[in-house]
């Protein structure tokens, strides 16, 4: 039955279910449901009215360390080793009470800080609060100082590590690899399972206090949201009774928390195969389209553009945690102009020649591509009939976990297009025009952030801007946490103000705290110049890195400078303000004291920048060794940076050191198997090593990864399949090659030593008259050689003279000889003829090429068979082209050797 009440916990399902269950005051179930009811604070009440009869005494610690070890020491009294399962809870109501007063809102009523803690003297309780929070930094990074009740996160942190018996990451340093949890979904029980599970939420929330990922935590979490067996560890251990419905449930979540872990670790890229999971689990269906829409009050003629057509298993739940009532205000548009959302036509109603793309450019199988972010039908009978039939402007409501894997899609695509795309920004429109606009109760979290999203988008454009900040603002003051002035009234709503329906779904979709959202408006004004509000916000947030990159960002340096000397002066453990402060001075001093005082990760990064390309005015020159000593000690912090891991590999290609540079472009692909780059790179470093076959894989990746976009990645392609005699894989770089670069270099784009030895390979094979047997090297050679060369041919004779070779090899000598005069032409029209004597003698060779094929060809057999000739006349055409260079050349070249040539092959004709 535990099991069961903590997969309920986990889901966050309704507390009726508990409804049969030991609910007696002070039980584990009587607590879950206190949890389960929005009251975690209460159920922390319970706990330490309990077994807190003797407080945790930390008087005396003069600093984080020993505020942790006296911690971690007391609990261990307080729970013994038959009381996890009470722990458990514990941690689990600490984690959820954080959450609420520092992400969801409203505040909790009740306050435990003076029953958990033994205080005598009011300073003492600042001096902990500041010892907490300063345990809660990671690598330097220290944890947001104005944190509610940090000793509720810290504490849960540490039940956490005890229960799971894994090792702490509260040190000074955690130095070299972290022993990574292993789960097994036999071996590992139910209870210890959720306590992972709980471990990696917790951990996930310490990060999100901090400014950016870093240390062992990203390992830790990751580890444990990777491996499904920790769902199959907690649903082996389920009643019978329970319903697959409910397994699949907790599947669900663990697919949708992993995609967030990986979006709040920057491994954004490893977040497509989760999703593509989840979707197939839910049996959700959705796809991108065009359809023709209104988008402004006087609008007559409605015009292409994007929606997003989705619906929901007919068997799931569309109410799941839906709370009607308390969704945040949505403000209306309120514009004389646009419409409050567009105004769809019917998806049959465009003309087949208006569709995204036009019929006869596709693929005859092409059609819905599942293995996108987002799914798209480029033609209305791509889209499946279940969507085809739905009406766009009144689609059904989704289920919250349908919708949630929309806004973890847009989350993801954010991370991975680039800034301000105008297409992009139009997709992400589509995606919130379906979530914010459907029929039906919304989860407060879920509306809330869908509303958040859509003001960011909004804030880019003119007509749109004031509702865009208007809604930001608000959601900054619905959240109900200490905000001291208020632009818009408060709700008197009771319902909107109850923690349930915000604590939902609040692990399943990326954490913003209270002062990030702050801070995201603050950054909103800053990009819109005003500079005085932004700043004002970061003063209030007690910000002063923000606030100093704030006046960095607009050029004034100097009051940047200012205020982070200021910081630096009144906290000496903040070890990001030191490195900031460096990268605006460029002083290595303050980016090793940065290193020093807390293994500040950016700082090493900031030294390799520096000692790779030093200032003019150091003195100093490139120092490879030191480049890569800086930047191997930040990997080993933090291993889960892609740009560093990059860098490092570049650094390591430049000084020849293969071995460094095949490890880093390995671990880059495995953060981002999209990369390019990153494949090509590590190609690279494999030939250099020998290895042509792992190079060809790599270079095949990179290939397919590239859109077919950089030459050089197809030209180091074309290199190492010559090298490995992979002939079908040459001439498809070949072909490449000559699209990509056909409009910059035109016949430049042709390699002719490579195509050369394609023809030799392509002449020695036996033609097929009736072309019904060729072998596909033969066809796809064929049509290279006689089509794609001839149309980027402009004055290469040595090109149409290949292209002549494969016509004669093809039994036709007429298009051959005509290949021939293209030649000759080609080199002919050189208006270098009458004064460069190489361009005069390359002439002649041509002509007597050209001599040579009429005489050779112009008696075979001609195009229209028996009776007729290539050339009737060849004689008088060889006599003819002699005659006319002889002109051109009489006047400069009488008497060379090339002119002796010539009056040779008159004779003879």
């Amino acid at each position: 039955m535990e099991v069961l009440l903590h997969s309920h916990l986990l889901l966050a399902s309704n507390p009726e279910v508990l409804s049969g269950s030991d609910v007696s005051e002070g039980s584990n179930a009587a607590l879950i449901t206190k949890i389960l009811n929005g009251e975690s604070y209460s159920a922390i009440d319970s706990v330490v009215n309990s077994k807190f009869s003797q407080k945790i005494d930390i008087t005396g610690k003069t600093n984080s360390m020993q505020t942790i070890d006296a911690i971690r020491s007391q609990l261990s009294r307080i729970f013994t080793e038959d009381e996890a399962g009470l722990a458990l809870i514990f941690a689990i109501a600490l984690l959820q009470t954080f959450i609420q007063n520092n992400y969801t809102g409203p505040s909790a009523p009740i306050e435990s800080f003076d029953k958990l803690f033994e205080i005598t003297e009011d300073s003492e309780k600042t001096t902990i609060n500041k010892n907490l929070v300063q345990s809660l930094a990671i690598l330097g990074q220290p944890a947001y100082e104005l944190v509610d009740n940090p000793e509720y996160l810290v504490i849960s942190l540490l039940l956490l590590e005890r229960i799971t018996r894994e090792p702490t990451l509260f040190a000074h340093d955690v130095e070299g690899d972290v022993k990574l949890p292993e789960i097994s979904a036999t071996e590992t029980s139910a209870l210890v399972a959720v306590a992972y599970w709980w471990r990696s939420r917790a951990l996930l929330t310490q990060l999100s206090i901090i400014p950016e990922p870093s240390g062992k935590q990203p390992l830790v979490a990751s580890s444990i949201l990777s491996s499904i067996n920790l769902v199959h560890a907690i649903t082996k251990e389920l009643p019978q009774e329970v319903t697959d419905e409910f397994k699949k449930q907790l599947y669900t979540i663990y697919y949708l928390e992993n995609v967030k872990c990986s979006l709040a670790i920057n491994t954004e890229h490893l977040c497509l195969p989760s999703l593509t999971k989840v979707k197939k689990l839910t049996n959700f269906q959705f796809v991108l389209t065009g359809a023709r829409a209104k988008r402004t009050k006087f609008q007559q003629v409605a015009h292409a553009g994007l929606i997003i057509l989705a619906k929901s298993d007919a068997n799931t739940p569309v109410d799941q945690g839906s709370f009607s009532g308390n969704a945040p205000e949505s403000f209306e548009l309120n514009s004389d102009l646009l419409l409050e959302k567009p105004q769809f036509e019917s998806i049959g109603s465009e003309p087949l020649d208006e569709q995204i793309v036009k019929k006869q450019k596709l693929d005859q199988d092409a059609g819905i591509e599942d293995n996108k972010l987002l799914p798209v039908a480029l033609r209305q009978e791509y889209i499946p009939s279940e969507l085809h039939n739905l009406d766009p402007n009144d689609q059904p409501t989704l289920s919250n976990y349908d919708t949630l894997q929309l806004l973890l899609r847009l989350y993801t695509i954010k991370k991975t297009s680039p800034a301000k795309d105008p297409l992009v920004e139009e997709e992400l429109s589509s995606l919130l025009t379906r979530i914010i606009y459907q029929e039906g109760s919304n989860n407060w979290t879920i509306f809330s952030r869908s509303l958040w999203e859509r003001s960011i988008l909004e804030t880019t454009k003119a007509k749109t801007i004031e509702r865009g900040l208007l809604q930001m603002q608000s959601l900054v003051e619905e959240l109900g946490l200490k905000i001291q002035t208020r632009l818009i009234p408060e709700s008197q709503d009771n319902a909107n103000n109850s923690p349930l329906p915000r604590l939902k779904y609040i692990y399943q979709l990326p954490f913003m705290p209270r002062w990030e959202l702050d801070s995201s408006l603050a950054e909103k004004y800053m990009s819109l110049g005003i500079l005085k509000s932004a700043v004002e916000i970061y003063e209030r947030l007690h910000m002063p890195c923000e606030t100093a990159l704030c006046y960095a960002a607009v050029g004034q340096e100097k009051e940047a400078e200012q205020i982070l000397a200021d910081r630096v002066a009144s906290n000496h453990q903040d070890a990001r303000a030191f490195s900031i402060l460096g990268d605006i001075r460029q002083d290595p001093k303050l980016w090793e004291k940065a290193w020093e005082m807390g293994k500040y990760v950016n700082a090493k990064n900031s030294l390799a920048r520096y000692y790779y390309n030093p200032p003019k005015d150091s003195g100093l020159t490139r120092d490879y060794n030191v480049v890569l000593k800086h930047l191997n000690e930040s990997l080993r912090q933090y291993s889960l940076n892609f740009g560093t891991w990059y860098f490092y590999g570049c650094v390591a290609l430049e000084c020849e050191r293969m071995e460094v540079a095949a490890e880093a472009f390995s671990r880059c692909v495995s953060l981002d198997d999209t990369s390019a780059m990153s494949w090509s790179n590590l190609s690279a470093a494999y030939v250099q090593q020998g290895k042509l076959k792992e190079a060809f894989s790599c270079l095949k990746q990179a290939a397919s990864s590239d859109s077919q976009k950089n030459w050089r990645i197809w030209e180091n392609y074309m290199i190492v399949a010559v090298r490995l005699n992979e002939w079908d894989d040459v001439l498809l770089a070949c072909k490449q090659l000559v699209n990509i670069k056909r409009d910059k270099t035109g016949e430049g784009s042709i390699d002719l030593p490579v195509v050369e030895k394609l023809l030799e390979l392509l002449i020695s094979t036996n033609y097929d008259a009736e072309e019904t047997n060729l072998t596909y090297f033969q066809r796809q050679c064929i049509e290279f050689i006689c089509v794609t060369i001839p149309s980027v041919i402009t004055t290469s004779g040595r090109a149409w003279r290949l292209v002549a070779r494969v016509e004669l090899w093809r039994k036709r000598p007429w298009a051959s000889l005509e290949c021939h005069e293209k030649a000759y032409r080609a080199v002919a029209h050189n208006p270098d003829l009458e004064i460069n004597e190489k361009v005069w003698n390359d002439t002649v060779d041509a002509c007597e090429d050209l001599v040579a094929a009429y005489e050779s060809l112009g008696e075979m057999e001609g195009k229209y068979g028996p009776g007729s000739l290539v050339c009737k006349d060849w004689k008088y055409k060889a006599r003819s082209t002699i005659k006319s260079l002889m002109s051109k050349g009489k006047n400069n070249w009488d008497g060379s050797d090339g002119w002796e040539r010539l009056l040779e092959a008159r004779r003879q004709i």
